[in-house]
């Protein structure tokens, strides 16, 4: 118990150091998340700051593991993390369909040298992921044979 008080101290005091006060509200237009990627353009230098700053503790991706970039915390720290995060109002630092679900694929099903090239880029928002459906029937062509339009 001593050593999570200590990690939530800790965690307070890096928080109030390092969060930007332009990134203690929350998000209220998704123009205000950072999204990341090669071509990402940051709204503000303080947001790039706090993107930067938290990737470089692994805390975009908090319970991901240390060896790849992750914050290497466990279920009770990241439920910290994110607690004093809220205490001061702190945004998230990167929204990523990465982190979302790509990453967790990669990380329970990924060869280990998948896992070394995508994942570290994406705990520093220095890629940025989709994903796709089709939805056969329901207007995708995707999931129709060459040749087979709408009817």
């Amino acid at each position: 118990m001593a050593d999570l008080q200590t990690f939530r101290q800790e965690t307070r005091d890096w928080l109030e150091e390092n969060c930007p006060p332009s990134m203690r509200f929350p998000i209220t237009n998704s123009d205000d998340s950072c999204w990341g990627g090669r071509n990402w353009i940051f709204k503000s230098e303080e947001q790039k700051q706090w993107m930067e700053r938290m990737a470089a503790r692994g805390w975009t991706a908090p319970d991901w593991p240390a060896e790849y970039g992750g914050g290497g915390l466990n279920k009770a720290e990241t439920k910290i993390l994110k607690e004093e995060m809220a205490r001061i109002n702190a945004r998230s630092p990167l929204d990523s369909f990465g982190i979302w679900m790509i990453g967790p694929a990669l990380l329970k099903f990924g060869s280990e040298a998948l896992k070394q090239q995508h994942l570290p880029p994406i705990i520093r928002g220095e890629i940025r992921w989709c994903q796709g459906y089709s939805e056969p029937g329901a207007g995708s062509d995707l999931g129709r044979p060459a040749g087979q339009g709408r009817r």
